[in-house]
């Protein structure tokens, strides 16, 4: 507690208010200070099969920014920055977190698993680290919209063009580098996140590489089928409520009764992953209707798989690097689908890469991918960013 009262927020939260009239809209609520000893305590603390090095204290801040939902109309969301203590930055990452069922576990808390965890591997070791809270997490009360690309992608690019003008008030110069890393739910984020940025630039950032970890890309044909076969109806259950929430369609046309009345209740972002869990079924073919199951089997549409369809991260050509990690034992997201992502990318032309993390499941392959990343990341680090003092 000395060292942290001994240290004062690099940040003057007046003056990055003032800097635009964007950034007016924005509150920031400092959320701690972190000398590096701590930084590498928490580090340490994850048990990382590979070693992180920490070159920097890191402090962080809860923002709350504008974005558009489903409908398109403005909505108030949050996110974490964290920004290195010391005075030279390498880059921006943007860390999209993975599928989280409780408001009091946003990013922006934070905890001392992905809040503090994910900013000690990123800030701690140079980067400015944005972390997204997502519709329905944070200060968001809304029903979160689970495997939507359009609403994943407007959160995290709208945290992204705040970030870049924050960084540029706090460094006085322009950082360019832009780094994109999401696990699991947020694998596909990643995806869709990049996919789309090479299609529409941020002023002012360059793209270098993304790093997706255990992620689901092929929803209809791969990721729903396996959650069926091995019963994952935790992740059955999110994707019908946020895709009839979205949609405007009863949950009664994916889910059999009486969870169809239970679903909406229990996935309200107030509930613990076991409280969901005790009010489930153990079988997916006793939560999901006959008429669904049948369809996703043989292949046949029907609403909801037409919006699977619609939400997939996989057929597209990447022209910064995407990297993609996989464990050969992830009993949550099919290894399958890292594999096909991969190859059909290849096929396109695609500057895209796949790293097995070995028979590692679900959690273990993000406790592997994000050293790995960390090294990657710096490994780009070396491309030369505009340093252009201002005024």
């Amino acid at each position: 507690m000395f060292i942290l009262s001994s240290c004062s927020p690099r940040i003057n939260i007046s003056k990055v208010n003032q800097s635009s009239v964007d950034l007016k809209t924005i509150n920031f609520e400092p959320k701690g200070i972190y000398p590096k000893p701590l930084v590498k305590f928490f580090v340490k603390k994850i048990k990382t099969p590979d070693k992180i090095n920490i070159s920097s204290g890191i402090e962080l801040y809860k923002v709350s920014y504008f974005t558009a939902d489903e409908e398109g109309k403005r909505i108030l969301v949050s996110g974490l920055l964290a920004i290195p203590r010391n005075k030279k930055i390498k880059g921006i990452v943007a860390y999209l977190h993975g599928t989280n069922n409780n408001r009091l576990n946003a990013p922006s808390r934070p905890s001392q698993d992905e809040g503090l965890a994910i900013s000690a591997i990123f800030a701690g070791g140079g980067y400015l680290c944005l972390i997204p809270d997502f519709i329905g997490f944070g200060i968001s009360t809304e029903v979160h919209t689970y495997l939507h690309s359009e609403t994943t992608v407007n959160t995290t690019v709208d945290l992204l063009k705040l970030g870049s003008e924050i960084c540029t008030v706090l460094t006085r110069k322009e950082i360019n580098n832009l780094f994109l890393v999401g696990f699991s739910q947020r694998g596909h984020a990643t995806a869709a996140v990049h996919r789309f940025i090479e299609i529409n630039p941020i002023k002012g950032l360059n793209l270098l590489a993304s790093s997706a970890i255990a992620g689901a890309y092929n929803l209809k044909e791969i990721s729903v089928p396996y959650a069926i076969e091995n019963n994952s109806v935790y992740y059955l259950g999110y994707v019908a409520n946020s895709y009839c929430h979205i949609y405007k369609k009863p949950l009664s046309s994916i889910i059999s009764a009486p969870y169809d009345s239970t679903v909406p209740k229990i996935f309200d972002g107030n509930h613990s992953l076991d409280q969901i869990s005790v009010r489930l079924p153990k079988k997916a073919l006793d939560f999901y209707t006959k008429e669904i199951l049948n369809d996703l089997k043989s292949g046949q549409n029907d609403w909801f798989t037409e919006k699977l369809s619609e939400n997939q991260t996989f057929d597209w050509k990447p022209r910064s690097i995407f990297r993609i990690y996989f464990g050969a034992s992830d009993k949550d997201v099919s290894p399958q689908d890292a594999i096909a992502t991969y190859q059909h990318m290849k096929r396109l032309g695609g500057n895209v890469q796949l790293i097995e993390l070995g028979n590692l499941n679900h959690i273990q392959s993000a406790y592997s991918g994000l050293p790995k990343t960390r090294v990657f990341f710096d490994s780009l680090t070396f491309i030369r960013q505009k340093q252009i003092l201002l005024p």
